[in-house]
């Protein structure tokens, strides 16, 4: 593995790594390998969750890495439904979580999504409270529209440092990243290459070209030359661990960036929302 360990983000307490491995629809010994080889090769950021069934897998790359526990930051979300939502089934589901992982913390626990049927009075307390009896470093949010973040933040007694949100060239944000820069929040880009829309741009290849890169590196750098923003770019293909990891190293242009950033249109978006999300802010 490598010594060097790459930029980080800080928020509240957390010293996060501004560049992981999503594993969303990693699954079985693909998601096993790619854990483990993302590790060994320098990843010190690992995002799992567990609606993505796969903590186990997940537990099982960290073991078959050999990489000791405190030398990357691990993430794992908890969806929501009527039952698990409930202080007391939040705080069993935190802990089903950690035995998956085969870990006795997480360094970041999210609420995966919002749901007007559960009321966050009684859900975030309830993580805040995992973070006191040290199952978790810290926590935060995903998939939370300024409304729900602003309702978190007057029952977190300790600091909401991440908002997990769907963000890449195509889709607007402007309005809750300034939110977030405002309260000392950090966006978390998931889908960062756009489900593979990047790769298709022209501007964005052409910028990549310029650059003697690939658009998805483009993409990343685009994200991380915003001090307020890290990111967690997934992949089942070990060839492509080393380039996502290498966009830290891509430096962009003040032109770059705003060629990219013109990219955003109001349908941008690629994830669909559950039903009983709140309405986003964009």
């Amino acid at each position: 593995m490598s010594t060097k360990t790459y930029n980080i983000r800080t928020a509240g307490q957390a010293n996060i790594p501004v560049l992981g491995l999503g594993t969303w629809q990693s699954t079985g010994q693909d998601c096993i390998d790619v854990v483990s080889q993302a590790l060994q090769i320098g990843y010190e950021h690992i995002d799992t969750a567990q609606a993505y069934g796969n903590e186990v897998e997940v537990g099982q790359g960290i073991k078959q890495s050999g990489v000791a526990r405190d030398k990357f930051f691990l993430t794992t979300k908890i969806f929501p439904d009527d039952m698990k939502f409930e202080p007391e089934k939040l705080v069993a589901a935190a802990k089903r979580s950690l035995k998956n992982l085969d870990t006795d913390y997480v360094d970041l626990l999210l609420l995966h999504w919002p749901d007007d049927r559960v009321p966050l009075s009684e859900t975030i307390p309830a993580l805040c409270e995992l973070k006191k009896q040290g199952l978790t470093r810290n926590i935060g949010v995903s998939n939370f529209n300024i409304a729900n973040i602003i309702e978190a933040k007057k029952y977190a007694d300790v600091p909401i440092v991440v908002n997990q949100v769907e963000f890449h060239p195509f889709i607007k944000q402007e309005t809750l990243q300034t939110f977030l820069n405002n309260h000392h929040i950090l966006l978390e880009a998931y889908s960062p290459l756009a489900r593979g829309d990047v790769f298709d741009n022209d501007i964005i290849k052409d910028i990549a070209d310029k650059h003697g890169v690939t658009p998805a590196q483009i993409s990343l750098a685009w994200i991380l030359s915003d001090k307020d923003r890290i990111a967690i770019p997934k992949t089942s293909n070990p060839d492509h661990l080393q380039g996502n990891l290498d966009a830290i190293n891509v430096n962009l242009s003040t032109d770059d960036i705003e060629q990219i950033s013109n990219l955003a249109t109001s349908d941008g978006r690629k994830i669909k929302h559950p039903d009983y999300s709140p309405k986003w802010d964009d």
